[in-house]
């Protein structure tokens, strides 16, 4: 789904879809934070259904033991696992540093949660924007995409204390949000051997 796509969704869902202007909604304020009003949510919702991400490197024995998984990965949210060639061991200094084995040489492989893309906030032009909003695509999954706009409208409309649709669009999002099951999958392990878990 690109952002154009996500705006639509949400300024309709809003009622300020307003395409006979030639632009997303009327109310500039609306216009002027939706992204970054976007990107929270995003970063709210990527915690249900995590992005996975993959890394693999090469050490060689005179290479530094500690490695800044941050530095090595800039979108990393969480570290989901790591396999060295060869060896059973490794250590986790903190969140972000990985300590390997004095001599080791080989492969490393980083299995991890990713942050999402988020959305530039700032434009030098119209045009600009508009020509990035048609671009530019999101990285959640599309069960947290359909989400997606309840927050974006809770969020919007919060400071909107007569109708009280903020509210509404705040209870609507909490809802689909709980019901979202955080497995990609239900499926069955099966170990050699017969156990069935």
């Amino acid at each position: 789904m690109t952002a154009k796509e996500m705006k639509i969704k949400t300024f309709s869902l809003i009622e300020e879809y307003f395409p006979e202007l030639n632009k997303l909604a009327e109310d500039e304020d609306v216009l002027y934070k939706i992204n970054s009003v976007i990107n929270a949510i995003q970063m709210d919702l990527m915690q249900l259904r995590k992005i996975n991400g993959y890394k693999e490197l090469y050490v060689n024995k005179t290479d530094d033991r500690d490695i800044n998984l941050k530095n090595l990965i800039p979108n990393l949210y969480q570290i989901k696992n790591i396999t060295l060639e060869d060896s059973l061991g490794y250590n986790m200094s903190d969140e972000v540093t990985l300590t390997i084995p004095d001599n080791y040489e080989g492969k490393i492989k980083i299995y991890y949660y990713q942050l999402p893309k988020l959305m530039v906030l700032t434009f030098d032009s119209e045009e600009e924007s508009i020509n990035y909003d048609k671009t530019f695509t999101f990285d959640l999954d599309d069960l947290l995409l359909e989400i997606m706009p309840y927050g974006i409208a809770s969020d919007l409309l919060k400071m909107d204390m007569i109708s009280n649709y903020g509210k509404y669009f705040q209870e609507e999002y909490m809802m689909r949000k709980n019901q979202i099951d955080p497995r990609y999958t239900g499926g069955q392990v099966i170990f050699e051997g017969g156990v069935d878990v």
